[in-house]
């Protein structure tokens, strides 16, 4: 009962950290080129433009639901897996930051985060609920400053 309990606790970290991972890796220049560019043709995000995606893409986003093969899990955690991957790809793409009940803000969904992302490229793959871009220095936080930062990453990304 103790690991049914912490593994839902776990889970969101390796979404986050699955898919730091997979979208830095989406981004290499070559990787980018022929997967990756049907996703960033929504420059707009949108609810919808967070599944478009090539089939390459699918297959490794949906993949981590293969970490069940080695993970002892209940069904139950699977199904969960798989419904947080199909609705994080809306939720991050929706044009909300926050989901808001009554007077506050109680859970950050982060559209600015992923807008920005989408607007620069070379920054904030991962989600905001986990700080992997601010460990791996791809956070962009909307000042002229990170702007600044990014447009130099790009430029020595795609130097080589």
């Amino acid at each position: 009962p103790i690991w049914f309990f912490a593994l839902f606790l776990l889970m969101p970290v390796f979404q986050s950290f699955h898919f730091y991972w997979l979208h830095r890796a989406l981004h290499i220049p070559w990787i980018y080129r022929r997967v990756h560019s049907v996703h960033h043709r929504s420059v707009s995000i949108a609810p919808w433009s967070g599944f478009s995606m090539h089939p390459i893409e699918h297959i490794g986003y949906m993949g981590l639901l293969l970490i069940f093969l080695v993970v002892p899990a209940h069904p139950i955690h699977f199904i969960f897996m798989g419904y947080w991957l199909a609705l994080a790809t809306a939720t991050s793409h929706a044009g909300f930051e926050n989901l808001v009940l009554g007077d506050k803000a109680r859970l950050k969904i982060g559209s600015f985060h992923h807008q920005l992302h989408h607007r620069y490229f070379e920054c904030n793959y991962g989600n905001p609920e986990m700080p992997w871009d601010n460990w791996f220095g791809s956070f962009h936080d909307g000042s002229p400053e990170a702007t600044e930062r990014v447009r130099e990453t790009k430029k020595r990304m795609h130097a080589q």
